[in-house]
């Protein structure tokens, strides 16, 4: 029995000795199936799983045992063990890395056998595996949209929202957003460029400003470079396609969008001036209001809304459609008979960020005719 155990251990067929002790297969390292994508530990034996459980091992002292690290560039050393739980779930030794996995990168995973005691004695090597998750496959990012919409716009357009089909990359957009005058020319430094760039929170919009210096009338960035659009004169915002999504993927294509400047708008929005549409009682038909030119798109959706008698706000869905200058409220219930009211907020603003409240653009020359106090403005109408 020595010489052939002996023959076994100078053939290096330790792995073998060790399935014959425990009659169980080789442990081996995998990922698992579910959307978590925990590193397991698999065919370790009832013994071996009984053993582990009698350490009662706790947060990093696991790293001595099973750890998983991130493998480093080359030339750059090791980091350390990456954090998470771990756990021992019927004949699995799992780990929960505390962030996911990241698709395209190389994991190093190190199983110290020699470290559960019921194969301390066989003195195994480490068990170790490289682990790469390939990058989900989904289409290209694209632009999905621009707002605003509309192909004419004031002189003094304060900001565009631009809508992806994805999540974005973050802290380099601003070179790859142009605007070209009508011969093709890029304008010269026409956007705040700030250092956190205004994403929403699912990084599929941004915000971008013209620069206000070059709006308002009477500031030396105005006086020195003029204005960034000029009435009369058509332009064209430009997205290239090198503005990488947050796989690091450049978009499907590049996107263009065309508009004439028309004269600069210094009217601020009244809810006096809407027309409102009330719907029929008893269906869940939208209200419908139309302004006299475009708001702001994103304002709309959240600045405006509608409460019943009591000024409870109405669950439902808000659309907005004719180049931002109609807005749509279907009720989650069915319109009951009564009055309602439609509910704004006096910040909404127009395209050149003239709000409900005060003009974007106050002329020390001009006393301003109408500025508005109240936090929120009421317009009421009745349900029949």
């Amino acid at each position: 029995m020595n010489r052939i155990l002996r023959h076994l251990l100078n053939l290096g067929l330790l792995l073998i000795l060790a399935e014959i002790l425990h009659g169980a297969p080789a442990p081996r390292i995998q990922v698992s199936a579910n959307a978590t994508k925990t590193i397991d530990v698999a065919g370790l034996s009832a013994e071996d799983i009984t053993a582990l459980t009698k350490l009662g091992l706790k947060g990093e002292q696991w790293h001595e045992l099973f750890a998983v690290y991130v493998v480093p560039s080359q030339g750059k050393e090791r980091g350390p063990a990456l954090l998470g739980s771990y756990r021992i779930e019927d004949s699995l030794v799992r780990f929960e890395p505390r962030f996911p996995l990241v698709p395209g990168v190389r994991y190093q995973v190190i199983l110290e056998l020699a470290r559960i005691p019921t194969r301390a004695a066989l003195k195994e090597k480490p068990l170790e595996n490289e682990i790469l998750l390939a990058k989900e496959k989904k289409p290209p990012t694209e632009v999905t949209q621009v707002y605003p919409t509309a192909d004419r716009l004031p002189e003094n357009q304060l900001k565009f929202y631009l809508h992806f089909s994805a999540a974005m990359s973050r802290g380099d957009s601003y070179k790859h957003i142009k605007l070209l005058d009508e011969n093709g020319k890029a304008v010269d430094l026409p956007f705040l460029e700030l250092d956190q760039e205004l994403w929403d929170g699912s990084g599929q919009r941004l915000t971008v400003f013209c620069d206000p210096g070059r709006i308002k009338r009477g500031l030396k960035p105005r006086e020195d470079f003029g204005p960034v659009l000029e009435e009369g004169k058509r332009y064209t915002l430009v997205i290239d396609k090198c503005l990488e999504d947050g796989n690091g993927n450049p978009l499907k294509e590049p996107f263009k969008k065309s508009f004439r400047a028309m004269a600069p708008d210094d009217t601020q929005p009244d809810p006096k001036n809407w027309k409102i549409k009330a719907p029929p009682a008893g269906t869940r038909k939208p209200v419908i209001v139309t302004f006299p030119k475009p708001l702001d798109h994103a304002l709309l959706e959240r600045l405006v809304w509608v409460a019943d008698s009591r000024d409870h706000k109405l669950a439902g869905k808000v659309t907005l459609s004719e180049q931002e200058t109609v807005w749509q409220f279907a009720p989650e219930k069915p319109w009951e008979t009564g009055t309602y009211h439609l509910v704004v907020d006096t910040r909404l603003e127009d395209l050149a960020g003239n709000s409900i409240a005060k003009p974007f653009e106050v002329d020390e020359f001009r006393q301003v005719e109408r500025e508005v106090k109240k936090e929120t403005v009421k317009v009421a109408f009745k349900v029949e």
